[in-house]
């Protein structure tokens, strides 16, 4: 049983990170909140044993400006016990296309003039927080210039996200390695980037490893005993399958110097049936046995029934 209630969320209906840590759920949005709508908060709430769980505190994480960009654009939250990281998109955007203007200012829309980028997106939190939920220590990075100098990402660095330039949409930690996974861009035959990194030195301490989704992005990544589970859905704003696959965290790009045994194994577990109107976002892990995953997933898009727990055998596709 998992019941969370609706008015202690921040953004219901904009949920795009979730995550556990030291027994708290953390919930992140990719909207800004507040009277400016220009708060981005990272939310704690604690369990009392029944399945329902209480806001325990909100964490102001980044107060954006109109200058640098209102939105943090919450994509992901990890942690590995001691440390939390947030992520943000790092991503580019463009105003929609207006069928109520004309034809002239529309098309003014498509010019490369017209990408915007908001600096408020480029950020990396790694924070500590006591018991009460106070902020104990604080660093902030940024991705971007990685982004720009690395010879596969650098052509889709400088294209809005929802156009196949780079999204970050989700984050792991294992053994003091981030990974951070890309909804977009999505490469041929379907490969989709995973950036491997430490957060003190990202640059020159960095690889891109590679996996296969069936055509879809990552939406979500998180670390279990053997691997990683990652949720995966569109690239685009469309309609399209959420699934949710198995990665034992090893490059799955082929070559023919790298010998079968050696190459990482992607496997389907789970497809999943959003709500009505939702789009699978935040995956969590609740619980691991020998038999079975015991997850969390957040849908964007709705504000009611947003956040559905959910059981999935380890050897089976369904």
């Amino acid at each position: 049983m998992f019941n969370i209630a609706v008015n202690q969320l921040k953004s219901p209906a904009d949920i795009s990170a979730i995550g556990r840590h030291q027994g708290l759920l953390l919930i992140g949005s990719d909207e800004a909140s507040g009277e400016r709508r220009n708060e981005n908060y990272l939310q704690l709430f604690r369990a009392d044993g029944q399945g329902h769980y209480q806001l325990a505190r909100n964490i102001l994480l980044y107060k954006g400006s109109r200058k640098k960009g209102r939105e943090l654009d919450i994509e992901g939250i990890t942690s590995d016990g001691e440390s939390i990281y947030v992520i943000g998109s790092h991503s580019l955007k463009r105003k929609q296309l207006n069928p109520a203007k004309s034809h002239k200012k529309n098309l003014k829309r498509l010019h490369g003039k017209s990408i915007i980028h908001e600096k408020s997106r480029d950020q990396l939190f790694r924070l500590r927080i006591n018991s009460q939920g106070d902020i104990e220590s604080k660093q902030r990075i940024s991705l971007r210039k990685l982004l720009r100098r690395d010879p596969v990402l650098q052509p889709f660095s400088a294209i809005p996200g929802k156009e196949n330039g780079v999204d970050i949409e989700g984050i792991a930690v294992h053994d003091g390695w981030l990974y951070a996974a890309f909804r977009g861009p999505v490469l041929r035959d379907g490969l989709v980037p995973i950036l491997r990194f430490r957060f003190d030195d990202p640059k020159s301490d960095y690889e891109l490893r590679f996996v296969t989704l069936g055509g879809l992005g990552c939406r979500e990544i998180t670390r279990v005993s053997d691997g990683f589970l990652i949720l995966a859905g569109p690239n685009g704003k469309g309609p399209g399958d959420y699934r949710i696959f198995h990665w034992d965290g090893r490059d799955t790009l082929p070559g023919a110097d790298r010998p079968q045994s050696g190459q990482g194994k992607i496997r389907l577990l789970h497809k999943l049936e959003p709500p009505a109107g939702g789009k699978a976002e935040g995956l969590a892990l609740l619980d691991e046995s020998e038999q079975d995953y015991h997850l969390l997933v957040a849908f964007d898009g709705i504000s009611h029934a947003n956040i559905h727990s959910l059981v999935i055998p380890k050897n089976l596709s369904t």
